[in-house]
């Protein structure tokens, strides 16, 4: 049994989206869980998932749509950054971009998507989630970085400047197998990713 299959999915509408991004990649999501209404990003513009004609949204209706969800708090609009490959887009890092803030996600293993690191949270204490913040200023994220980078080894740290995005991945020991009963469990492969915005911390 691995870790994955212990831990609960994270459950939306509990938080709205964290922020607007600064931009976005091919293979995002815009959904609208509540009633079912999906948009992905194909060459550059939002088309309904599954594609049904009824027409497409430009990067700017998608931004203003997150920004208003995220300011007024409102939960039923969610933004899905795109799973990257095996290989991490982007170049590796030298220096932290320092003017923009970001809104950091994790790789949810049970959906195998990305999530708010304040809704993983909310998935074992949701009163404490409300003191995640959902947007982190730079210098914040360079700590969080620098503290993966010293607890953990080997770290793929890459910049994708299109996206807005820094990506992070790493191993860390499977403890949960060994609770049940597995000497030898894989490690669990661990997924951050820090996505650019203009929104305050």
């Amino acid at each position: 049994m691995s870790a994955a299959l212990s831990t609960p999915s994270v459950r939306a509408g509990l938080f709205p989206p964290p922020c607007a991004p600064l931009r976005f990649a091919d293979g995002d999501l815009y959904e609208w869980p509540l009633v079912g209404d999906s948009w992905v990003r194909t060459d550059g513009e939002w088309k309904p998932s599954p594609d049904d004609g009824s027409g497409h949204l430009t990067d700017a209706e998608v931004r203003a749509s997150l920004h208003r969800a995220a300011i007024a708090w409102g939960t039923t609009c969610r933004f899905v950054p795109a799973l990257p490959g095996a290989r991490l887009p982007g170049r590796p890092i030298l220096a932290l971009p320092t003017t923009h803030n970001a809104a950091q996600y994790v790789l949810d293993h049970q959906e195998d998507r990305l999530v708010p690191v304040r809704d993983l949270v909310a998935v074992h204490d949701e009163d404490a989630a409300y003191d995640v913040p959902g947007v982190i200023t730079a210098s914040a994220t360079a700590q969080v970085l620098s503290g993966i980078v010293t607890e953990h080894d080997p770290v793929r740290v890459r910049y994708d400047q299109p996206a807005g995005r820094i990506y992070v991945r790493y191993q860390r020991p499977n403890d949960f197998g060994a609770w049940g009963g597995e000497e030898f469990a894989p490690p669990v492969e661990c997924l951050h990713v820090f996505v650019l915005t203009d929104q305050g911390a």
